[in-house]
């Protein structure tokens, strides 16, 4: 028993292939800058949206502490003084 194709080419389609590529529409020839660019402007947008929602989760979720905490801290870790100063400076207020 011969197997037969159940699909098959329409008539004329491989013929006209060339003539129906150059009926699409060159999509590069008509697009302005902003078009261009405007995916990666969308982009941008969701980084930076991103950033700012989880900087404001963080400080709302994080407890803050006051300068004499964070002094205390520092001198029970047995540092330095310079570190300590440093270190001081850096979480004052």
């Amino acid at each position: 028993m011969k197997k037969q194709m159940p699909y098959s080419v329409p008539e004329g389609y491989i013929q006209n292939m060339q003539q129906r590529l150059e009926a699409i529409p060159d999509r590069a020839k008509g697009s302005s800058s902003w078009q261009k660019i405007s995916p990666y402007l969308a982009l941008a947008a969701v980084f930076a949206a991103a950033f700012v929602i989880g900087g404001t989760l963080l400080k709302r979720t994080i407890p803050s502490s006051s300068s004499e905490e964070i002094a205390a801290y520092f001198m029970d870790s047995d540092l330095t003084l310079a570190q300590l100063e440093d270190a001081y400076f850096y979480y004052e207020d």
